[in-house]
């Protein structure tokens, strides 16, 4: 996989729900994994209402007090052949005290028909404050809700928010906290609370079948955001990434992803898994 510098997916009208959730969260949850300092590779296909929309693959690597995460997606079959595109994200920064303190977040999308690149960059300072922001090209306003006043204090950006997680999981357990989030055009407070146990059933898009532990999604959208929403994201009810350990002696990462709407629910399903030098290979890629 070559990455180019990065950022979150993004997509046309169509495809929001898709980039909203499996773009910032799914490629991104492999970072839900033990404090191993060996790389961790996880391969993903969504479906929407039984049709493949988006392929993602994710890299998450964790230092003894650093951490990288690198994640891209592409969309496929008939949303592909309608809205072709693309993208790349990658994320990096320490943690200190059991703290995430990111460094530098880069976000590159592109829809391949239109040849339109779009890119968010993202510097941090020591104690994790914004220091340098470059977007392009630079939003535009008039059909969206204004950013709140020092938009990105105090908040991490999408991927930093995985590692965010990680580190509570590691302390407690559970899939439960609250992170600020800018990723350079949005604002939004993100809640994750836990959803309990569940025995997945086998099934031919997943290579994982057993016990998973839920994790519940919820957001507020504070600024930076469509006035007029999504019918899609705007009806999306449940949102829950499923947990497990896909082979003995695996990390906790993410093997299944479930959003319903009314229009059809969102399946996101773990088709491949590496770890130690597998996952080195692919970082070389």
């Amino acid at each position: 996989m070559r990455l180019r510098p990065s950022v979150l997916p993004v997509t046309s009208k169509s495809l929001a729900l898709a980039g909203l959730f499996c773009g910032a969260f799914l490629a991104a949850l492999p970072a839900i994994s033990s404090a191993r300092a060996e790389p961790v590779s996880a391969t993903y296909e969504v479906y929407f209402g039984g049709f493949h929309v988006l392929n993602a693959e994710a890299l998450w690597v964790r230092g003894s007090s650093d951490y990288r995460l690198l994640a891209e997606a592409e969309t496929r079959g008939f949303v592909g052949w309608l809205n072709p595109w693309k993208g790349t994200t990658e994320s990096n920064g320490r943690i200190a005290g059991g703290k995430v303190i990111p460094q530098r977040h880069v976000n590159w999308g592109s829809a391949t028909d239109e040849g339109e690149e779009r890119i968010v960059a993202l510097s941090y300072d020591r104690a994790g404050d914004i220091t340098e922001s470059l977007v392009q090209p630079e939003q535009d306003w008039e059909d969206r809700h204004p950013l709140p006043a020092d938009a990105g204090r105090g908040t991490l950006d999408p991927l930093s928010v995985i590692a965010g997680l990680s580190e509570l999981l590691q302390k407690g357990g559970r899939c439960e906290g609250s992170f600020a989030v800018f990723d350079g055009r949005k604002r939004y407070d993100l809640t994750v609370s836990d959803a309990g146990e569940r025995e997945l059933e086998p099934t031919d898009y997943s290579i994982y079948a057993g016990p998973a532990h839920g994790c519940r999604l919820d957001y507020e959208m504070l600024g930076g955001h469509r006035m007029e929403r999504n019918k899609y994201v705007e009806t999306a009810r449940e949102r829950i990434v499923w947990v497990a350990r896909p082979a003995e002696n695996a990390p906790l990462i993410p093997v299944r992803l479930e959003i319903e709407t009314a229009y059809g629910t969102l399946m996101g399903h773990l088709t491949g898994f590496a770890q130690g030098l597998q996952a080195e290979a692919k970082l070389a890629e």
